[in-house]
């Protein structure tokens, strides 16, 4: 409790001075009966109380002078209540207090102001307490607050970094393709059809053979390049969410997200048109109004599952376009791919990951 150690001091001291008073059996009772009074009042917060204690003492005092020279403790008491006004119950017990004698009456009475003085400074200091503790609380979640933000502008920043990064891959895969690679196919074409004409000239067509072999190689060495980039270009988590953020609005979107980076580009662009179609197929053919996207992985073999919980408006036989596409691509990568329109339509498709990439177009 509050305070606690300022009241037992006041109250050990107005004993003190009620027993250099008088001493005797009654100071001892009266002392017992104070203290169970400022027990009271400091337990109940009510007026009621309040109101009952000041009579209590008043009676008390009045019936045994000395205990109206502990008045101090019970004027502690009643200060520690929010309601100033709570004092002036105890005015009557302060002309009780001038029946002892002078000095102690005197006395009493320096140590009851002296004992509100110790009680307004002590909520004073409660009151800088809290405001201090609210002052940390608050600065503590500020901080928290704006590293949160920090991390967002930091991500935001590493997501922009990234996505500038993989077009500028899939710009140079591009022009590698259509440039650097188109040229050399001309000049592998033209070089064969050089030797075709000097076939019968063994000397030149030693020359040619080893040029025809660099540009083989060159050739092939582009082709495995341009693989790469467009392999590293192509952020399939990030273009997932592009597709289903305009749906946000609309559905409730679970996309649960667990595959590597390294799965190969053909399987990311299977994955992306099929959940592109799928989400059209639920904008048209749907009364859905949840969404669920599951991408995922297994040491052999990578996992999409697509599904709505609608019931299909304008059902058709399965033999759409959009789904004659979705299973010819999954059949080109060796996957299965399987669809179900209980409780809402379901795409369910597993790709093994050792998917032979596909010809350089």
């Amino acid at each position: 409790m509050k305070g606690l150690i300022d009241v037992l001091l006041v109250f050990f001291l107005s004993l003190m001075l009620a027993v250099s008073c008088v001493s005797g059996f009654g100071t001892v009772m009266s002392s017992l009966a104070v203290f169970s009074v400022c027990a009271l009042v400091l337990s109940f917060r009510v007026r009621l109380v309040r109101i009952f204690a000041a009579a209590a003492f008043l009676a008390l005092s009045v019936f045994y002078h000395p205990a109206a020279l502990m008045l101090a403790p019970v004027a502690y008491c009643f200060a520690d209540s929010n309601d100033r006004r709570d004092l002036m119950l105890l005015l009557p017990s302060v002309f009780v207090v001038f029946t002892d004698p002078l000095v102690y009456a005197v006395s009493a009475l320096i140590m009851t102001g002296v004992s509100w003085l110790l009680c307004i400074r002590r909520k004073n200091n409660d009151e800088l307490e809290e405001r201090l503790r609210v002052t940390r609380d608050t600065g503590v979640e500020n901080s928290l607050v704006l590293a949160e933000r920090n991390r967002r502008l930091i991500e935001q920043q590493d997501s922009e970094v990234k996505l500038a990064t993989l077009k500028e891959r899939n710009r140079i895969a591009r022009e590698i393709h259509d440039n650097v690679g188109h040229t050399l196919s001309r000049s592998v074409l033209q070089l064969g059809a050089i030797m075709a004409i000097t076939k019968n000239d063994e000397q030149l067509s030693s020359l040619l053979t080893p040029l025809r072999e660099s540009l083989d190689s060159a050739m092939d060495n582009i082709r495995v390049s341009v693989h790469d980039l467009r392999d590293n270009s192509i952020d399939m988590q990030l273009s997932v969410r592009e597709i289903l953020k305009p749906l946000e609005d609309r559905y409730k979107i679970d996309l649960q997200y667990d595959i590597s980076d390294n799965i190969a580009a053909d399987i990311k662009l299977c994955f992306l048109a099929v959940i592109k179609e799928s989400v059209s197929n639920t904008l048209r053919h749907s009364s859905a109004d949840s969404i669920t996207v599951i991408i995922s992985e297994q040491p052999n073999f990578a996992k999409l599952v697509v599904s709505d919980n609608g019931r299909e408006i304008n059902p058709g036989d399965g033999s759409g376009m959009g789904l004659s596409n979705m299973q010819e691509r999954v059949r080109q990568l060796g996957g299965n791919i399987n669809m179900t329109r209980e409780n809402g339509f379901r795409i369910y498709i597993t790709v093994p990951k050792n998917v032979q990439k596909g010809a350089d177009r």
